[in-house]
C-alpha cells in the first residue's frame, strides 16, 4: 500500500509542477498544449472487485494511467489499476488477494467539460486460493475541470458488465453487473 501512495504522490507533485510551469509561462505570453499526451491517475470507487459476493462498496482500484487527450474533442487512455485486500472463506482462514485491472478507454466530449466514454478492462486476481481473469465492458459519462491549462481534474461514472467467470471463494460461476465512479487528475506532458 505504501508503494501505491508513493506513485500517486509523485504523479501529483508532477502534474503540480506542470501547473505551475503552465502558469508561469502563460503569464510570459506563452501558453497552449503543444502535444495531448497526458500522466496522471483515478481513484475507483465501485461495487466491490466482482460480482456474485459481498464484498460490497469502496475503493476498487487505484490506478496511474498515460494517453492522449485533446481537449474538447476526446481521449484514448491506458491505464493499470490494482489494489490488494483480504477475503475469508467459509472454511478457512483469511486470505491475501491481488486484485489489478487492465483498462483501455476511449471517450468523446460531447458538450464543453462533458463527455461519453467505453472502456475494455481485462481483471485478474491472484490468492492461493486460486488465479481467476475476466473481462469487463464499460459505458459511461464524466466531466473535467481544467486547471491551468496544463493539467485538469476529472470525475465519471460508469456501468459495467462483467463476464462470466469462476468465483474460488463462492466455488461457482458468477458474472453480472456493477457500478464504479472514478475521481482522478491529469496534465500533460509537454
Amino acid at each position: 500500500m505504501k508503494r501505491i501512495l508513493v506513485v500517486l504522490a509523485l504523479c501529483a507533485a508532477f502534474a503540480f509542477g506542470q501547473a505551475t510551469q503552465s502558469a508561469d509561462q502563460g503569464s510570459a505570453g506563452s501558453s497552449g498544449v503543444h502535444v495531448p499526451i497526458f500522466l496522471g491517475g483515478a481513484l475507483g470507487f465501485g461495487s466491490g472487485t466482482g460480482v456474485g459476493n459481498e464484498r460490497g462498496l469502496g475503493l476498487r482500484q487505484i490506478e496511474p494511467m498515460i494517453g492522449y487527450w485533446y481537449p474538447g474533442v476526446g481521449f484514448l487512455r491506458a491505464g493499470y489499476g490494482f489494489f490488494n485486500y483480504s477475503e475469508k472463506p467459509d472454511n478457512g482462514k483469511a486470505l491475501d488477494v491481488e486484485h489489478s485491472d487492465f483498462d483501455l478507454e476511449l471517450g468523446v466530449h460531447v458538450l464543453g467539460q462533458l463527455y461519453v466514454l467505453g472502456a475494455y478492462s481485462r481483471s485478474k486476481e491472484l490468492s492461493d486460493l486460486g488465479d481467476v481473469a475476466w473481462n469487463e465492458w464499460s459505458a459511461g459519462i464524466g466531466s473535467v475541470l481544467t486547471l491551468f491549462g496544463k493539467a485538469m481534474l476529472f470525475a465519471e461514472i460508469s456501468y459495467r458488465w462483467v463476464s462470466e467467470h469462476y468465483d474460488p471463494f463462492l466455488n461457482e460461476s458468477v458474472e453480472g453487473t456493477r457500478l464504479q465512479f472514478n475521481i482522478g487528475f491529469a496534465t500533460y506532458i509537454y
